[in-house]
Order: structure tokens, then sequence, then C-alpha cells
């Protein structure tokens, strides 16, 4: 049972990524955001953290089962994806935004980790 609680709670922190980034842009579209620019690629940056965090936080938090381990390989393959993005970005993209993606996703994928993993009791 405990295993199974474990892949549930893998499962939706995957699927909780394209869920928050497909939530960041209908709340987008509803708030009138322009579909390009600086305004808007700031706001998907935001979302694109808030989906990180929570991918993260949900299984060092909830899981039953080797909630560090899973936290950590989530964290990773998040840095990953993010330093694999940056990578091919090229000039696709700005600057800032590269660099906030490379930052900020290693920054909040550790907060995840700490703030889920101190909130479990022992």
């Amino acid at each position: 049972m405990r295993l199974l609680k474990t892949l549930v709670i893998v499962v939706a922190a995957l699927a909780s990524v394209p869920l928050l980034n497909e939530l960041g842009g209908a709340l987008a579209v509803v708030l009138g955001l322009p579909s390009g620019g600086n305004a808007r690629l700031a706001w998907d940056l935001g979302w694109l953290l808030v989906s990180a965090f929570v991918a993260v936080w949900l299984p060092a938090r909830w899981s039953p089962r080797w909630p560090r381990g899973l936290a950590v390989g989530l964290a990773s393959l998040w840095i990953g994806a993010a330093a694999w993005a940056a990578w091919n970005m090229g000039s696709d993209f700005p600057a800032w935004f590269v660099a906030a993606v490379l930052i900020g996703v290693p920054v909040v994928a550790g907060a995840a980790a700490w703030l889920g993993a101190s909130g479990r009791t022992r």
C-alpha cells in the first residue's frame, strides 16, 4: 500500500508540471496579458518555477517511501531539464530569462526539498 501511495504521489508530482503551466497560461488570457513580450515571459517563468516547486515538494512532503531520494531525483531532473533548455534556447529568449531559469530552478527545487522534508513528522 505504501508503494502504491508513493507511485501516486510521483505521478501527481509529474502531472502537476504541465497542469500548473497550463493554469498559468489560462490565467494570463483571463487577465489580458499579451501573448508575447517581457511581461508574459516573466509570468510564464513564475509558473515554471511554481511547477518546479510543487513537483519536488509533493514527494518530499507526502511520499511514505524514499521521500528524500524522490525529491532529490526530481530536483535533479528539473535542474538537468533547465540546463538542457538553456543550452538549446540559444538566442530565442532574452539573457535575463535564461539566467533566471538556470538560477531559479535549482533554488526553487532545493527550497521545495528542504521545506517538504522539514514539514514531515518523524
